[in-house]
């Protein structure tokens, strides 16, 4: 690819989700289509607002078909991590097992099809086909659900995936790979044009469909990443994930062990719900201005220590620590709010 091709095509895949999500917009809000349910228990918008985000962003993706091998096989087994959540989307009435299924079809297509089986490689450490199969798997299903967590608060699932994505950029440039370089200047291209109608004001959200997808590229992309290029730590793909990641994760153990309700209950104590509420005052930007310069640092150290594994774990453990710790301070305040209502 041509150094002008490299930059022109993300500039394209910008400008038609730009075009798309305006249209998007316009025809649900007239035709009733893709509006996300007002009754919903973690809902923080006032409007109804269009759910179907996905659909912009995955014709932006569609551009990286121009790295006419990896960028095929990526939207080959994107494909059905799209489609489990457009459907849902569209009708609202497919099962949760239904979608796990279809999702879960992608992160094995890609094993499949990817040159060289380079997704089951993380660093020096070779995995054996079925721990390749098991770790995307895992991984692409908690990522895209992490992300789907967080879709409903303005500008932080986009926010989030864009800090990731800009990371695999980075790198890549710095590791002069240009192949998965253009493919994330094609990613945060469409991140950019859905966030343009996401934040400050939510025009628009992700939906399960942006949200599976964005969550399946962000999981093979950083496992590429670090598979094509032996100096990098195999925990790096971890460190560019960690917000939605540890949000799926912390979110189920929760809802197990501290709050006794079954991890596929929806409720309103997501962290950035609790941030929503306690500081946000109707201000949806807010919550992410709060939570993603988190995020951001720790994808800036990422960046910068990418080859040590020593050095992520730190990192890794500094999130968690400071994740739980303004949750339960959170959780705490949200408790005392409510006691305070409760008592005439």
């Amino acid at each position: 690819m041509t150094g002008t091709d490299i930059y022109f095509y993300p500039v394209i895949a910008f400008g038609i989700a730009l075009l798309v999500h305006y249209m998007v917009i316009s025809l649900s809000h007239r035709k009733g289509l893709f509006l996300d349910e007002q009754e919903k228990i973690q809902k923080a918008h006032q409007h109804p607002t269009p759910r179907i985000g996905g659909l912009g962003v995955f014709l932006s993706v569609l551009f990286i078909a121009k790295e006419q091998t990896l960028g095929i096989y990526l939207i080959l087994a994107a494909i059905p991590a799209f489609l489990s959540g457009f459907i849902e989307d569209y009708s609202g009435k497919v099962s949760p097992l239904i979608r796990l299924v279809i999702m879960s079809l992608a992160p094995v297509m890609a094993v499949l099809l990817i040159p060289g089986g380079i997704v089951m490689r993380w660093g020096n450490i070779e995995m054996a086909w079925y721990a390749g199969v098991l770790i995307t798997l895992l991984l692409s299903v908690a990522l895209s659900n992490g992300v789907n967590f967080v879709d409903g608060q303005n500008g932080l699932a986009g926010g989030s995936m864009l800090l990731t994505f800009i990371s695999v950029g980075i790198l890549s440039w710095i590791y002069d790979d240009s192949v998965l370089f253009y493919i994330a200047l094609v990613f945060t291209a469409g991140i950019l044009a859905f966030l343009l109608f996401n934040y400050p004001v939510a025009g628009i959200f992700l939906g399960d469909s942006g949200a599976y997808l964005l969550g399946f590229l962000a999981t093979i992309t950083t496992m590429l990443l670090a598979g094509r290029h032996p100096g990098l730590s195999p925990v790096l793909p971890a460190a560019l994930l960690i917000y939605p990641l540890w949000e799926v994760c912390f979110s189920t153990l929760r809802k197990l062990f501290y709050d006794h309700i079954s991890p596929f209950r929806s409720d309103r104590n997501h962290l950035h719900q609790l941030v929503f509420r306690h500081y946000a005052s109707g201000k949806g930007y807010l919550p992410a201005i709060l939570l993603l310069p988190a995020q951001a640092a720790l994808s800036a150290l990422a960046v910068i220590f990418a080859h040590s594994t020593y050095w992520l774990l730190l990192l890794l453990a500094a999130f968690i620590i400071l994740y739980c710790c303004v949750y339960f301070y959170e959780r705490t305040f949200a408790a005392k709010n409510e006691h305070s209502i409760a008592v005439p």
